[in-house]
């Protein structure tokens, strides 16, 4: 679990650093939907980094963790794109763009924790 911890704390001064530096660039209703973006994203992949090191000291479960990450990625992907487009003040493409762009970064920070929490046993 040493692994979920640093994972949290790396992704939070990752996607922090990102939205602060997004946000510089833009407007006051590209900012809200790429801090938005930022919090959404770090949430989602706390979570399915979470379920990922939980099934994995189990022993059992890893492609299921996996598949279910991805699942749920892609269907908050779909959400936010739906609720973009209803939510005046909220503009769809700085929100999606971000959005994916913070979960890719931070699916690809994905292994380097999950093999630090393997070595650690």
């Amino acid at each position: 679990m040493r692994s979920l911890g640093a994972y949290a704390l790396a992704a939070a001064v990752l996607v922090g650093a990102g939205a602060l530096a997004l946000a510089s660039l833009l407007g006051a209703g590209a900012r809200l939907a790429v801090v938005s973006a930022a919090v959404v994203a770090y949430v989602v992949q706390v979570v399915a980094f979470g379920s990922l090191v939980w099934l994995r000291s189990r022993g059992s479960g890893f492609f299921v963790a996996w598949g279910g990450g991805m699942l749920l990625r892609f269907a908050v992907v779909l959400v936010a794109a739906y609720v973009s487009t209803r939510v005046p003040g909220l503009p769809p493409v700085p929100l999606l763009l971000s959005l994916v762009g913070f979960l890719f970064v931070l699916l690809l920070l994905e292994p380097v924790f999950f093999r630090m929490g393997k070595h650690s046993r």
